[in-house]
């Protein structure tokens, strides 16, 4: 029953993706940008379990969120995607795990997991 928050500009993205969440036990939040999402990690901090966001999005990017996040919680969990995949991407953003997208539910899972554990 952990709390996800799910920060996707493509709402097929994060209607998915929340789905996937709400049939494996897991509650979610979901935002359209960073800075939405930075919002709603503000009003529920202290509920949300891990963020799942995405790398590449307008107005706040996902490297962005993250430094944004972590001036607000330094060990905050945080799973990256993204659609690109870049060698550095997930190691320049400081993060243990990158999901490519498009991902299955058992690699969201197994991704959830490791960074709730």
């Amino acid at each position: 029953g952990e709390l996800v928050l799910v920060v996707d500009d493509e709402p097929l993205i994060r209607e998915v993706t929340e789905r996937m969440l709400k049939r494996a036990g897991y509650r979610s939040l979901v935002a359209s940008d960073g800075v939405e999402g930075l919002e709603t990690y503000s009003a529920h901090m202290d509920e949300i379990a891990v963020v799942l966001t995405d790398m590449m999005m307008p107005e706040m990017d996902g490297p962005a969120l993250i430094v944004a996040l972590r001036a607000l919680r330094p060990d905050v969990r945080i799973i990256g995607m993204s659609g690109f995949q870049p060698g550095g991407l997930a190691s320049n953003a400081g993060l243990p795990t990158l999901l490519a997208k498009p991902f299955t539910a058992p690699d969201l899972l197994v991704a959830l997991r490791a960074a709730l554990d």
